[in-house]
């Protein structure tokens, strides 16, 4: 993977906002005291494209975003957020994503009115070296959290995993909320034992036609998206799900059919800030 390779030299640009083997080994440790969270202040998300152009380095892409932010924090409908996600695994489609958070659809449709009208030009003159993302892949959906975190992140890189997800056949939505329900009575648990205070999940419902999107998944329902605030804790919280006699999982399993795909994230904007 190209995009995105050792932006951790643009630290001071940015602010901290599937399976694993079930072997790992798992680190016990009471939780630490921390101020909770907020509550999300977008409800959609749009991911875009993005190809390295032939003058990518961690130093041109720290002034990108930061061409960005000054650019967005003028906008009379700027993003509540935005991170770029770099994929674990290469494929041909794209090196990156760009990921911007919106209060509403309606506000995503002005801020591109008013970027495309006052500042694509010019930061396409600028960037386009360093980073070209493609606006005819764009990818909105709607958001719901179905998993809050209650310690605060920091750093400059994350953890994301993306589930591609469809019901089997004969199941419901109905089914679905038995296995939320079982899922929420399971992170409770291991949050009891000192794992997953950092986890946060959200369900995207797309809002366009997966099936005809030409994308780089075929056709399914939704997405669950899985944010951790590192490897660590990706890890101990994924050995814990895998591990034998987890009945959460093994409700979710008999449900949902799910294709899942690993990135590594890193923040933009935080959103609210």
């Amino acid at each position: 993977m190209r995009l995105l390779t050792g932006l951790a030299l643009s630290a001071a640009l940015l602010a901290g906002c599937a399976q694993d083997s079930a072997d790992v080994q798992v680190a016990m440790a009471a939780p630490e005291p921390a101020a909770q969270p907020a509550a999300p202040s977008w409800s959609v998300v749009e991911y875009m494209w993005c190809d390295q152009g032939p003058d990518f380095s961690p130093e041109n892409y720290a002034k990108l975003t930061a061409a960005w932010n000054a650019i967005n924090d003028q906008d009379p409908t700027p993003a509540a957020g935005a991170f770029t996600i770099a994929p674990k695994v290469e494929n041909e489609l794209y090196d990156g994503m760009w990921a911007n958070m919106w209060q509403s659809e309606a506000d995503r449709d002005a801020g591109w009115a008013e970027w495309n009208e006052n500042n694509a030009a010019a930061f396409s003159a600028e960037f386009d070296s360093t980073m070209v993302c493609h606006p005819d892949k764009r990818f909105l959906f709607q958001t719901t959290q179905a998993t809050a975190p209650t310690h605060m992140w920091d750093g400059t890189q994350f953890e994301a995993s993306y589930n591609f997800c469809s019901f089997k056949e004969g199941k419901t939505t109905e089914d679905g909320a038995v296995a939320q329900a079982s899922f929420a009575e399971w992170i409770a648990d291991q949050r009891t034992q000192g794992r997953g205070a950092k986890y946060m999940s959200f369900v995207y419902q797309p809002m366009f036609d997966p099936a005809t999107a030409e994308s780089s998944v075929g056709d399914y329902q939704f997405v669950r998206a899985d944010y951790w605030a590192n490897a660590e804790e990706k890890s101990a919280d994924m050995a814990a799900w895998m591990a034998e006699g987890n009945a959460a999982r093994e409700i979710s399993d008999d449900i949902y059919d799910c294709q899942g795909f690993d990135f590594d994230l890193y923040p933009i904007k935080i959103a609210g800030m």
